[in-house]
């Protein structure tokens, strides 16, 4: 199980309805909505201590 970034929910990366690579990371999302947000502000999501994991 896996948490979504956007809203926090806890899915099955395996029925997840879109996935998303962020700095090396794979992110998984509940709905069509939550990916969208995240594609279009991924710093907004990624806790800071992500963000300098890689690279």
């Amino acid at each position: 199980m896996v948490r979504d970034p956007v809203c926090g929910m806890t899915i099955d990366p395996k029925k997840a309805h879109g996935s998303a690579v962020y700095k090396g990371v794979e992110y998984y999302f509940c709905s069509p909505g939550c990916l969208a947000d995240f594609q279009r502000q991924p710093e907004e999501y990624v806790p800071l201590s992500e963000h300098h994991h890689r690279g």
